[in-house]
């Protein structure tokens, strides 16, 4: 049987068409009979979400990478992370893990849709909230997508898949903005409405703030005055205030009083072992949380493997030979190291703002984290800034102080303590991946009505007066307060287009960094990589191969020069 390039997508848990199709039905559930019950669309709605956790490069990764406040760094060797860096082809399949599971989700969606009328509900009300989430979903998956490879195939269907080729921009932002519109209409209008159980689902809140998010990226990107729907006519700018008025006076999110307090390092078990957090009375709020609008929830899993919060692994301290060194973080793989020249511009624009960027920021030479001691060139580190990034990162808590010699107290990470699971260095990272903040509702709506409102709540709760709307002073809020969470690279993107990589060379070119403790200054070339990209990452090659050339590369991403040196 002939492999089909998006067969390999939407079924990524098989080695092949064939062997997909031999499998046997051990469980009695089948395209048939499936979904039949809320229950059964329960389910089928986990099995979507679950896509998202299993991406381990997710876009918040690609995100921190690309953009002028992160480099690549980790090993010489971690060839992914130099080239999502540098936009050049490391492997070439570098990011299908990201490709290959959000389809996935897209095909889960799609059977899900197409079963609704088939599925005996008890009530409205429950076919409602599937509705809602299922649509919800499918319009994040191809937002995601979009963001990240510009035109992509569009498939709103689960039957027998063929070879697509890439969609117009246009028709996949309107099928986006359709799909969201579905689930603002369709979920339900409740205030703090999430029950425990559904905790990480979507909710018509966090519709409206990402059909926001999706506006602001096609209109400031593509040149557009509105956001195109499938079904004919537009979103307007007008419309997308009217929603995040709704999230702002209706949703019950707020914004947490300290910053600090959204981020594990103020545990309850770590902050007053921590010199940075002690006394300072500060209490981690935990995940699920006010001011979290939509997150990715992780998961526990007893060994290592996919699931978990797989950015705290990446970002996290690299190599060093005794964690207790530099407690509360762990030895991790050290990517995404923070470029020197954002901190300097960040205190030269901000000089009062401490709370939010050593909340944010790690500078292992500081005595305000007082670290025993930090090795360089841990694990041969390469484009070594010695500035990590805060807001995710393996946090431990101490669980034996007997031992005389505090380097060889006993820890463990903060959710095995706080809630008894069995050890396991990397895979009880079990915090959220927050992608939509509360504080980002508000920024986005100071951009769309250019008021400073929303910038003004933003920097009052860091303690910084408030300021006049000015697009330069928006650029700044979002780029401090949304530090490290995967937006600035998309923002840049937006703002300046093709010219997005002239920005991030003069911000990042010439900065001091260690190559496996040898000083050197870092230097790419974004301005040249993202005019001849768009700023969109390479396809997987193997989708290309699949496809029979049906699917096409992206521009920028085929002949020479493109390879990572």
């Amino acid at each position: 049987m002939k492999k089909i390039a998006f067969l390999s997508l939407i079924l990524f848990f098989t080695v092949s068409c064939e062997n997909f199709l031999d499998t046997k039905d051990l469980t009695n559930k089948s395209s048939q009979n499936f979904p039949a019950t809320y229950t059964d669309c329960n389910q089928a709605l986990a099995a979507a979400y679950n896509t998202i956790g299993k991406a381990k490069f997710s876009s918040v990764w690609i995100g921190d990478l690309a953009c002028d406040d992160g480099f690549g760094a980790g090993a010489a060797n971690d060839y992914d992370a130099h080239g999502m860096d540098r936009l050049r082809v490391s492997t070439p399949n570098m990011s299908q893990d990201f490709w290959r599971n959000y389809y996935s989700g897209i095909f889960r969606v799609n059977k899900l849709i197409e079963s609704l009328d088939n599925v005996k509900f008890n009530s409205d009300a429950e076919k409602k909230i599937i509705t809602g989430e299922a649509y919800f979903l499918r319009g994040f998956f191809y937002s995601e997508l979009s963001k990240i490879f510009g035109e992509v195939p569009l498939i709103l269907s689960a039957a027998q898949p063929v070879n697509y080729p890439k969609s117009p921009a246009k028709d996949t932002y309107a099928q986006i903005a359709s799909d969201l519109l579905m689930a603002v209409e369709n979920l339900p209008n409740d205030k703090n409405g999430v029950t425990p159980q559904h905790y990480g689902h979507a909710t018509k809140w966090a519709a409206e703030s990402l059909l926001a998010r999706v506006f602001l990226f096609y209109t400031g990107y593509y040149q557009q005055a509105e956001l195109p729907l499938q079904q004919g006519g537009a979103i307007t700018k007008q419309q997308v205030i009217t929603y995040l008025d709704d999230v702002i006076a209706g949703s019950g999110h707020n914004l947490v009083k300290d910053f600090r307090n959204l981020w594990p390092y103020t545990n309850s078990r770590t902050k007053e072992d921590y010199k940075y957090t002690k006394g300072k009375g500060l209490n981690w709020v935990g995940d699920n949380n006010i001011e979290t609008v939509f997150a990715v929830k992780s998961g526990y899993v007893t060994g290592y493997g996919e699931g978990y919060n797989y950015l705290c692994q990446l970002f996290g301290i690299r190599g060093q030979t005794n964690k207790n060194n530099v407690f509360p973080y762990g030895e991790s793989y050290g990517q995404a190291a923070v470029n020197p020249r954002m901190i300097d511009q960040w205190e030269a624009d901000e000089p009062n703002d401490t709370i939010r960027r050593w909340g944010s920021v790690i500078d292992v030479d500081s005595p305000r984290e007082g670290f025993k001691k930090y090795e360089i060139g841990g694990w041969n580190m390469v484009e070594e800034t010695k500035l990590f990034i805060k807001k995710y990162e393996l946090v431990f808590v101490y669980t034996d102080k007997t031992n005389a010699d505090p380097l060889k107290w006993k820890s463990t990470t903060y959710q095995v303590a706080l809630q008894g699971l069995i050890a396991n260095l990397y895979s009880v990272s079990l915090q959220d991946i927050v992608l939509i903040r509360y504080s980002d509702v508000l920024l986005m709506h100071s951009e769309l009505t250019g008021t400073a409102n929303g910038i003004n709540s933003v920097r009052a709760r860091a303690g910084l007066p408030a300021v006049a709307y000015s697009l330069d002073n928006l650029m700044k809020e979002r780029r401090y307060e949304l530090a490290f969470e995967g937006l600035r690279y998309f923002d840049l993107l937006r703002w300046y287009g093709k010219e997005a990589g002239v920005i991030i060379d003069q911000n990042q070119n010439g900065a001091d960094i260690l190559n496996d403790k040898i000083p050197a200054q870092y230097s790419a070339d974004l301005a040249q990589r993202i005019r001849l990209t768009g700023g969109f990452m390479q396809i997987p090659e193997s989708e290309i191969s699949l496809s029979g050339g049906v699917l096409i590369q992206n521009e920028g991403w085929t002949g020479a020069g493109i390879n990572l040196e």
